[in-house]
């Protein structure tokens, strides 16, 4: 799956819980993954030998770790989607499965512990946490552990000391988490807003423009410490900023709000908008902008819009308001089937079944008329296995948690199966680095697609 493919499924089950707006091992003998591109040098920091603590943690013998795996339970939400991931024990059974018939994590094999949470329930999450913590006495957690409040996430990874890598992680979180014990291979969206910030002042996106900002009341923050500062140093003439007040599904006096400012834009000449917080990137907002604006350069801090831009093609709105509409992503579309990290993981693939995973463009139909989304569910299982074996590895035989935080404090670049550049250590608990400048095009079949403006680009550093 794409890592816009994703944002589109989390966005979705975040609609559904009401929200206003988401391969492989490490070191294994005999069959270690391919090289990241980054480098040691990803990241800005390489990785660096640490004193380790002797002893083993909890869930960890001499033949075993015992590992949390988090999954979304699709059967409670598949009225409300498409896309589905299925028999997902199975396929992560096949990167375990290779795991440890390669000689496991330094001698010790993977056990997992499946749990399967409702994202429409947060209790469920809270449940998994005591389940995996108290009664299973896991050394981690793994995979989607999906609670946007963050009480799920904090309760393993600071209640209950347990290390979690698990998607859709806000800064907010990592923060009030112990350092170290909340990750994901992913980026938080307060970080992408930073990328793509960067990214358009490096490639002069912005030049010459008019601009504005729109966003909401809880997105305030990150305007005044990203955004501001780097208009600023842009040196661009900028006009006047809209703070819409969302609260719930009516948006009735948000889209009163925005009139006023867009009569105001007419007069200042704003002719490009940075979008800052998913409820100010709705469809709503977006339509009524360039209904009003037509001309207006729409800059987003998140790829979930491209939905917005592919129902309006399967409405057949012409001109859509997304053509053009600009943001950061790394790999796109069938990019990322021709690397060696996607050779890595369908090789796993095909060997346990016989056969090569499915592309994305690939459309695999259940009985119940969901498509099986073969190539996300594999790519997850690929990903998520792929940097704790890595951590884990280079921890050696004393896999305990003070060796975890030291090591991920001091790792430096870390290979992660859906990315090209990744890295971890001390303040970055997010480790995709791979980001260009993109830009929705309606045109592309079969219902838009974003396409580059600019290279990807190793982004540590922004």
């Amino acid at each position: 799956m794409t890592r816009s493919a994703r944002l589109v499924v989390v966005a979705g089950i975040a609609a559904l819980v009401m929200i206003a707006a988401a391969c492989g091992s490490g070191t294994a003998k005999g069959a270690a993954p391919p090289v990241t591109t980054g480098g040691a040098g990803s990241g800005e920091q390489a990785a660096t030998t640490v004193v380790t603590v002797p002893g083993v943690g909890t869930g960890v013998t001499p033949t075993e770790i015992k590992l949390g795996i988090s999954l979304i339970d699709y059967k409670c939400i598949e009225s409300y989607v498409d896309s589905i991931y299925s028999d997902q024990e199975t396929m992560w059974g096949y990167y375990i499965k290779n795991i440890n018939d390669h000689g496991g994590i330094n001698g010790r094999s993977i056990v997992p512990d499946f749990k399967e949470l409702c994202p429409v329930q947060s209790a469920a999450a809270l449940s998994a946490c005591t389940s995996f913590t108290e009664d299973d006495h896991v050394f981690a957690v793994i995979g989607s552990m999906y609670d946007t409040s963050g009480d799920a996430q904090l309760c393993i990874a600071k209640n209950h000391k347990t290390p979690l890598i698990t998607d859709s992680l806000t800064q907010e979180m990592i923060d009030k988490a112990p350092p170290a014990f909340l990750l994901t291979p992913n980026i938080t969206a307060d970080r992408q807003l930073k990328v793509v910030m960067s990214l358009v002042k490096s490639h002069h996106i912005l030049d010459h423009k008019k601009v504005a900002v729109l966003t909401e009341t809880d997105a305030t923050a990150r305007v005044k410490s990203v955004v501001d500062p780097t208009l600023t140093s842009i040196g661009v003439s900028q006009g006047s900023e809209a703070v819409l007040s969302i609260s719930g599904a009516d948006t009735t006096a948000a889209q009163s709000q925005l009139a006023s400012f867009i009569e105001k834009w007419k007069t200042e000449h704003v002719n490009a908008l940075i979008l800052v917080g998913a409820g100010a990137s709705s469809k709503q907002f977006i339509n009524e902008v360039k209904v009003a604006i037509p001309d207006m350069q729409l800059v987003a801090d998140t790829t979930s819009v491209e939905e917005g831009g592919q129902d309006d093609v399967k409405a057949h709105i012409e001109p859509n308001p997304y053509d053009g509409i600009i943001t950061a992503e790394g790999r796109i579309r069938l990019e990322h089937s021709k690397t060696p990290h996607f050779k890595y993981c369908n090789d796993i693939y095909k060997a346990a079944t016989g056969k090569d995973l499915p592309l994305p463009n690939v459309v695999v139909k259940l009985a119940n008329g969901k498509q099986n989304n073969i190539y996300g569910n594999a790519e997850d299982a690929c990903s998520f296995l792929t940097m704790f074996q890595d951590i884990a590895d280079r921890i050696g035989k004393n896999l305990n948690d003070t060796n975890w935080v030291n090591t991920v404090n001091n790792f430096g670049s870390i290979q992660v199966m859906n990315t090209d550049w990744a890295s971890l250590h001390t303040g970055k608990y997010d480790a995709d680095d791979t980001y260009g400048l993109v830009a929705f095009d309606p045109k592309i079949p079969p219902i838009g697609e974003w396409k580059h403006i600019t290279p990807t680009e190793d982004v540590s550093g922004s």
